[in-house]
């Protein structure tokens, strides 16, 4: 009896040890990977995760940006390298996949096809009660180029722009506006009609701050390229580039400001709003 006691213990060791083997080669499949497939700033991902039961999803983009999604799309916020993390879980055993995104951005082309722009945040959105004919303005710089997307009421025409530019991203050197207190420093004055370029210039600014002192240094026709202003949804929309090179050596990022004028030369349109005691130029990363 004592011996078949022991005959029965010894089996039932054999079975738990048997079974305890088998959940170990079940968990040892476990396995987390993904790829991407990147459009501008929205992303793609597949998930070829093997024995896995759930998955989260860190975007290592905005604070909060998450995802359970098995394979999710994120729209980034920005370009640059972004390190995603993919966690594949299976009851208390999960293993992590991590791989660098690049986002490079949109492809934008000046062609008045505005979709390129989808993804691309706000740079600056005017207060309701400020900014006359013009509301919002995207921007994105390339290597080559700074483009801009300006949003406008149905009164935006663009038929005399005057554009302020801090090119070396400091508001101490070039002329200072008094319509922008809080930060100005053009360095640059793009000036003339945005709907018909061929003679627009920008100047470049000289002397003391205080000095309205430009010369003449590239053409709108040769540097810039401009779409045509089009209604689109109850508002108009124009989208604009300028080279880089025409701005000098420009880096990091610069400060600006875009104003629309009438046939009198009087502004009817500003981005951002100006003639305030904040008032100052709007910072693009380059």
């Amino acid at each position: 009896m004592k011996r078949n006691f022991i005959y029965i213990i010894s089996w039932l060791l054999i079975i738990v040890a048997v079974a305890s083997c088998k959940k170990d080669n079940e968990n040892s499949n476990l396995k987390s990977v993904f790829s991407y497939v990147a459009d501008g700033f929205k992303v793609t991902f597949t998930n070829f995760s093997s024995g896995a039961k759930t998955y989260q999803w860190d975007f290592n983009d905005k604070p909060g940006d998450s995802s359970s999604l098995k394979s999710p799309q994120h729209i980034f916020s920005r370009k640059g390298d972004f390190l995603v993390s993919l966690t594949a879980v299976n009851g208390n055993q999960t293993d992590v996949f991590t791989d660098t995104v690049s986002i490079l951005g949109p492809n934008i082309k000046i062609d008045g096809d505005f979709t390129d722009w989808e993804y691309v945040e706000y740079l600056h959105t005017n207060s309701e009660d400020f900014g006359g004919n013009i509301r919002a303005i995207k921007a994105f710089a390339t290597a080559q180029d700074i483009n801009f997307l300006v949003e406008g009421t149905t009164a935006m025409k663009m038929d005399m722009i005057d554009m302020y530019i801090d090119a070396d991203n400091n508001p101490a050197t070039g002329f200072s506006s008094w319509d922008y207190p809080a930060g100005s420093g053009t360095d640059f004055l793009l000036e003339g009609p945005a709907t018909s370029p061929s003679w627009g210039a920008g100047y470049k600014h000289s002397g003391a701050p205080g000095d309205w002192s430009f010369n003449s240094v590239f053409a709108f026709d040769t540097d810039m390229h401009f779409s045509a202003v089009k209604p689109v949804s109850g508002k108009n929309i124009i989208e604009f580039s300028i080279k880089k090179s025409a701005l000098g050596s420009v880096k990091g990022a610069i400060n600006f400001a875009l104003v629309e004028l009438d046939a009198g030369w009087s502004a009817i349109g500003r981005v951002p709003e100006n003639e305030q005691p904040e008032s100052k130029f709007i910072s693009l990363q380059l």
